[in-house]
């Protein structure tokens, strides 16, 4: 049994290979192609299942073997693969990039991509996907740390004689603690391996069902065409961000388990077993790892040009090309077959520390060197720096008595920065208050967030020094993003609002701030709404590399559009104002950023770093036409 070759098995790896590569290349019609992954999870419960339970009867299973066996799998393309990314990010990345790439390279190596993922998932500012080179081995990482406690769980219970109720409880545990958890952590759910082990567990339960099952012919092609029409229409039908997922997902799991369990069902195979089919299935690994980093470095190279048919033809040739000469130059090279005695324990984990604990050693200095800045000429790193969201270090050196507080999110470091000039000419320094993507107001509590309990603390942190101050308060946030959908108010719990675009708890919470801060002696200048840039800002694209690559163009939005993205939260703003117009401001960074439109480029340089960030530049462009604003403020 476990040396047979099962050509519908070759055929379900070009399905969900395929499904991935047309997924990521964003062909329509083919959102759910992500699915793919869920399919090799199955396939590969069922293969190592299989094998495992296959060595045990015949009583030669060794875990050292074993291990040897899927690490020449896995390894060696992994390895290529890993290289090639980075060589090919040393080339054309500037170093902020290639220092978010070398991280990712180490993560890979050390196969725990996923876990790390999942952790920079939860911070403020996580890449976008299209911004990871190797987002795409967190699955492999997913499937090593499964083959940890896979084999131990089936060795166990094979002898007591219960290897099937064991795997049934696996994956009927694995399942339930996917759907309880998914409400608040669905990055963990998607990127940790003890959430997907339903999906290897419903392939290994195909082992169960063949040895229990009788099939006919009938059976088995019914089994094979519902099986294939479920992966099918899961390709099409399911989206990345639909509700209860992960349940969703077990129509492709048990999809792919239907076409496993009917075996050479003669008229589904004609389809999905055909010679195209069995090649691409011998390639799928290998197509599968270089697919992504061609689609990544298509787009940063060539742009929006990358996107065209043409270009979408000549990259998913070269994903073939490449895929085929890593087949047959890298992966048959290392692959036992299953009756040849795998070389020594000892003498492989040898050769694989040899070989990859160096790598590490240098992906890992790449990024503790900041990305090997010495790659880039000198007078490319102001041009850098200009396009980069202000730091901490630019926001340093001022001298004199605290005179204002800023109060907010991420954006109160935009106007810190920007004001630097002001406050030192007042020889006056300021306090910031608050963090990146929190509501700083009374009862405001993001709803649903894993930075719910992070932000909460920070807002009782900056509220608490505001009660004992009397300063004037800058108070600037990202007011779009705390409508009724995103925060929940503390002080009315059975509040039911939480309507898209509606801001009814954003103004009872501020408005209940706001007259705390005045009720305390405060001076209140509240910030609207920044224009949005109408497209996503990708800012380690925006920034030179050593050689040439084409940034995304991104055309400015015109004067009323802009009124139209900020009426709504700068209404709320103007209410509150109304209110204390003694004691409270208000400035319409509108007012001041846009003429006939809003611009998202001046003089060559990006006035944001990110798609609700401005830059140094674009905080400097504001301040230029805004400073005696604040600084009569500030001087009242």
């Amino acid at each position: 049994m476990a040396d047979q070759f099962r050509s519908e098995i070759a055929g379900l790896r070009a399905i969900a290979v395929v499904s991935v590569v047309l997924f990521h290349l964003k062909i329509r019609g083919f959102e759910g192609g992500f699915v793919g992954v869920d399919v090799f999870f199955v396939i590969s419960g069922y293969l190592i299942t299989r094998n495992i339970l296959a060595e045990l009867g015949a009583g030669r299973f060794s875990f050292a073997a074993f291990y040897v066996r899927r690490t020449r799998r896995i390894y060696p393309a992994l390895i290529f693969t890993v290289v090639a990314t980075y060589v090919a990010g040393a080339l054309w990345c500037a170093p902020l990039m290639f220092l978010d790439l070398a991280k990712e390279c180490t993560h890979a190596l050390l196969s725990i991509a996923n876990i790390q993922y999942w952790r920079e998932s939860r911070h403020y500012f996580a890449a976008n996907s299209d911004e990871l080179a190797l987002l795409h081995v967190w699955s492999l990482s997913l499937e090593e740390q499964f083959y940890l406690v896979w084999p131990v769980l089936i060795v166990l219970a094979h002898r007591v004689g219960r290897a099937f109720a064991a795997i049934g409880i696996a994956g009927l545990v694995s399942l339930l603690a996917a759907v309880l958890v998914a409400g608040s952590d669905p990055s963990a759910v998607f990127f940790l391996m003890p959430f997907r082990i339903f999906e290897f567990a419903i392939g290994a339960l195909v082992l169960w069902a063949e040895r229990r099952l009788g099939r006919s012919t009938i059976a088995s092609e019914g089994a094979a065409s519902a099986g294939v029409a479920a992966i099918l229409a899961s390709v099409v039908l399911f989206r990345s961000d639909m509700t209860h997922l992960e349940v969703a997902l077990l129509l492709p799991c048990l999809g792919a388990a239907a076409v496993i369990w009917a075996g050479r069902a003669r008229l589904v195979s004609a389809v999905t077993a055909n010679p195209a089919m069995i090649a691409t299935g011998a390639i799928s690994y290998s197509l599968y790892l270089c697919h992504w980093p061609i689609i990544f470095f298509a787009r940063f190279i060539f742009g929006t040009a990358a996107n065209g048919v043409a270009a979408t033809l000549v990259q998913a040739a070269l994903m073939l090309i490449v895929a085929t000469a890593m087949y047959a130059l890298v992966e048959r090279r290392f692959i036992l077959p299953s009756r040849t005695k795998a070389p020594s324990f000892r003498k492989t984990s040898t050769a694989l520390a040899l070989v990859v604990l160096p790598l590490v050693a240098i992906t890992h200095a790449t990024f503790l060197s900041r990305g090997f800045a010495w790659r880039m000429p000198p007078e490319k790193f102001e041009f850098v720096h200009r396009q980069s969201f202000p730091q901490d270090s630019d926001r340093i050196g001022l001298v004199g008595p605290v005179a204002v507080q800023f109060v907010g999110d991420s954006i109160a470091n935009e106007y810190e920065y920007g004001l630097m000039p002001t406050l030192r000419q007042l020889k006056v320094n300021y306090q910031g208050l608050g963090g990146a993507g929190c509501p700083i107001f009374h009862g405001a509590a993001l709803s649903k967030s894993t930075r719910r309990d992070e932000c909460i603390a920070a807002r009782d942190r900056a509220l608490a020094v505001l009660a004992n101050s009397r300063l004037p308060v800058i108070f600037t946030q990202f007011w779009k993003m705390y409508d009724d959908a995103s925060i929940d108010d503390d002080r009315n719990p059975a509040a039911t609002d939480s309507r898209p675009g509606s801001y009814r708890k954003l103004r009872a919470a501020l408005e209940v701030t706001v007259h705390d801060l005045v009720a305390h002696g405060h001076r209140v200048l509240l910030v609207g709404t920044q224009p949005d840039p109408g497209c996503p800002v990708d800012l380690p694209r925006l920034q030179p590399g050593p050689l040439p690559h084409s940034p995304l163009p991104c055309p400015p939005a015109s004067l009323e559009q802009a009124r139209q993205m900020v009426a709504p939260t700068d209404q709320v703003l103007a209410e509150i104002q109304a209110e204390w117009p003694s004691a409270v401001a208000l400035i319409r960074p509108i007012d001041y950023f846009c003429d006939a439109d809003c611009p998202v480029v001046k003089d060559g340089l990006w006035l944001y770093s990110h798609s609700i960030h401005l830059s140094v530049a674009g905080a400097d462009y504001m301040m230029s036409r805004s400073a005696p604003v604040f600084r009569d403020f500030l001087t009242r």
